[in-house]
């Protein structure tokens, strides 16, 4: 099985691991902030530099994130290494909050973890 991304869900009686698997019976790990798999780059943050939308912020920061995973920028701490998201979440489904169909750096750690 091909490991997916996970909308996470403050909705009562959530269970992030049996969601999971009943996807594809995989295990789950969140990547979401707080927690050093997290985008380092937010939403908000882009939004109060660039004057983006919401939308447009969102795009930017996933981006940011895979320039800073290929070391093109830095961020306000280390980026993990490739062994180490490879160690860490390699076959596992990665779960964050930004709602499906929109753009979240879960892609990119996804790709890392599993190429």
């Amino acid at each position: 099985m091909r490991p997916v991304r996970i909308v996470l869900s403050r909705r009562a009686g959530f269970d992030l691991q049996a969601v999971s698997h009943a996807i594809n019976g995989l295990p789950a790990q969140s990547v979401a902030r707080p927690g050093p798999w997290g985008n380092p780059f937010t939403i908000a943050a882009v939004m109060a530099e660039t004057g983006l939308d919401k939308a447009a912020a969102q795009a930017e920061a996933v981006a940011r994130h895979g320039r800073w995973m290929n070391g093109e920028i830095e961020a306000d701490r280390p980026r993990p290494s490739r062994q180490d998201i490879h160690d860490a979440l390699a076959g596992k489904n990665l779960a964050c909050w930004c709602r499906a169909g929109t753009p979240c750096h879960v892609d990119t750690l996804l790709a890392l973890a599993n190429d």
